[in-house]
């Protein structure tokens, strides 16, 4: 069925007052995925974002052997529960150099970087691809990094697609410049632990890597929640909800009663972009190096 030639948007005759829920982050769902199969037995993901790249994610890791269930989430229909049965370390084997486990990422950034250090902890051989578009995505940081640890990664370009020769914990260390992509850094450190990995950061402080920080602070709590985990919303995309509060409306005092009200606004520190509604001024200082992270384009 077509658009109809007019559209009409007409004003509305008094202001709304909506409560909103923002789908889950798909940073921290991502994050959490591979934490999940690391550890043993199950492990209940609730809130967690359903959209391209996490579809990815967990398709990938079903094709490796994983049991994950993937349920309706009651709350949120863009989120689902993921019921994740994890193998206590271990990474289910490859297959061989000349017929590899294939493993397609579509165009999933994420999915791409996390799996290609994860899948070094298995054993045989895998093969990283996706659509033309993420053969185009920069990956020689990582793989640079991943060799520096003793692994072999074959690739024409140091990009995708990348044939993965497991090989195990491998009690080494290597350095990563954050500066490239926090996704780099991140990538190493979900699977350090479980690698004996040691990873050295150059090229900015920490302190500026906030995507790095989640990564540190996911992996510190994981292991302390219990079997339930709750994904938070997405705070970037919840900070367009706060914006419209912000916004000049004659006759309408919207900072105390506010247009749109945003449920289970994360607090645990995790998503820099949580931190929003603290900078409702928009004073010209706020910088994406230090308070902000995607969030800075709602501001500007």
């Amino acid at each position: 069925m077509g658009l109809p030639e007019l559209i009409s948007i007409d004003p509305l005759d008094r202001l709304p007052h909506a409560k909103v829920v923002v789908p889950g982050s798909k940073s921290i769902t991502n994050r959490a995925l591979i934490l999940a199969v690391l550890r043993d037995g199950e492990t209940c993901l609730r809130g967690a974002l359903w959209s391209d790249d996490t579809r990815v994610m967990v398709e990938c890791l079903q094709e490796l052997g994983y049991e994950i269930d993937v349920r309706p989430d009651q709350n949120e229909p863009s989120n689902r529960v993921l019921v994740v049965q994890g193998r206590g370390g271990e990474v289910p084997s490859g297959g061989t150099e000349t017929n590899p486990l294939e493993l397609f990422v579509g165009n999933a950034g994420t999915a791409a970087r996390f799996l290609l250090a994860f899948l070094c902890l298995g054993k045989g051989v895998y093969r990283l691809h996706g659509v033309p578009r993420m053969h185009e995505r920069p990956q020689a940081g990582l793989i640079k990094s991943l060799r520096e640890l003793g692994y072999r990664l074959e690739t024409t370009s140091d990009r995708l697609p990348v044939m993965i020769h497991g090989g195990g914990v491998r009690k080494a260390s290597c350095d990563v410049d954050i500066s490239a992509s926090s996704q780099f850094a991140s990538a190493l450190l979900l699977s350090a632990t479980r690698g004996a990995w040691q990873v050295r950061f150059h090229g900015k402080p920490l302190s500026q890597s906030p995507y790095v920080r989640m990564t540190q602070e996911l992996i510190r709590d994981f292991d302390s929640i219990g079997r339930e985990f709750q994904i938070e919303p997405d705070a970037s995309s919840g900070s367009y909800f706060w914006a419209l509060n912000a916004l000049g409306i004659q006759g309408a005092d919207t900072r105390s009663d506010p247009i749109v009200s945003v449920m289970n606004w994360p607090n645990t520190g995790w998503q820099i972009d949580a931190e929003f509604p603290r900078f409702l001024n928009f004073s010209d200082d706020v910088s994406r190096d230090h308070d902000l992270g995607d969030s800075i384009m709602t501001s500007i």
